[in-house]
């Protein structure tokens, strides 16, 4: 189930109009293996802090190097909570930053995990300190235009939804969708994990034997088509893996990943659970 926060996270667009141009296409950068866009964003009025922003998270992740060696000021309530979130279980403090600015949305009072050593961009090249969880962005809208290395941010519409998108769930910290997928012999619906963080689109090995879509000693599948709510894509390779060895709670049989999210705009209505997955011309600006 969907874990909601438990105390109200105020959000606001600075300068925003009814009008489309009061928002603003945010730069991100990324490293090579990732689809997980870096951002530059203002915590408590400092910047340029660089930070990922990762659906599968929910909190705000800081380092407590970038923490302690800002002087950052955060609101201490006495809290930890416990996670496994780079391999290994550990008690980590709870604090809440009093703003976190990102383009022109501006959060307040947003709780925060403090979280000790490098988050694993750095070995890509770029050093980041913390993670933007799927939580906070929760009244909003996120479009990531991944072929430009753009995203936006903007009010969730009370009435406008359009079509193609497909309801997401969530088992621990990951967002999983249904997946369809097709050979000329085979047609079969599954859930998937949507991980942007993962360099590769994987199924396990064990159910595609089952559902004769790979054989047994195959490295990978070639999958002749797959639909995720309005979105189609033929012959898509996925490697063949042991799902049971990867961190996903639940029981998911692949997952979606950087190599195909790259080359996508995706949309992730937080307020709905939707998400969409946008198909996009060569030359589309």
């Amino acid at each position: 189930m969907k874990r909601k926060l438990k105390l109200p996270l105020v959000v606001s667009l600075l300068a925003f109009g009814a009008q489309l141009d009061a928002q603003e296409w945010i730069q991100f950068e990324m490293i090579e293996s990732s689809a997980l866009p870096i951002v530059r964003t203002n915590i408590n009025g400092m910047g340029d802090h660089r930070l990922v922003v990762d659906v599968g998270f929910n909190d705000l992740l800081l380092d407590t190097l970038l923490v302690d060696g800002s002087g950052m000021k955060l609101v201490e309530r006495g809290e930890t909570q416990e996670i496994s979130y780079y391999g290994k279980k550990e008690t980590v403090s709870v604090s809440y930053v009093p703003t976190l600015e990102l383009g022109k949305a501006k959060f307040e009072l947003v709780r925060t995990l403090l979280i000790d050593g490098e988050d694993g961009t750095g070995s890509g090249g770029i050093r980041s300190y913390g993670r933007i969880g799927r939580d906070i962005f929760e009244p909003l809208r996120l479009t990531v235009y991944y072929p430009r290395k753009l995203l936006m941010l903007e009010p969730s519409p009370a009435t406008e939804v359009p079509p193609g998108g497909v309801s997401y769930t969530s088992e621990g910290r990951f967002i999983y969708v249904p997946v369809k997928l097709e050979t000329d012999s085979v047609v079969e619906e599954a859930m998937f994990v949507l991980d942007p963080g993962t360099s590769g689109s994987v199924l396990d090995r064990r159910w595609a034997n089952d559902v004769k879509l790979a054989g047994k000693k195959d490295p990978e599948a070639s999958v002749s088509v797959v639909e995720i709510g309005g979105f189609r894509r033929e012959q898509v390779p996925m490697l063949l893996a042991d799902m049971h060895a990867l961190p996903y709670d639940g029981a998911p049989v692949g997952v979606i990943g950087a190599d195909l999210l790259r080359t996508l705009s995706v949309t992730y209505d937080f307020a709905r659970d939707l998400v969409w997955l946008t198909e996009l011309e060569d030359d589309a600006s």
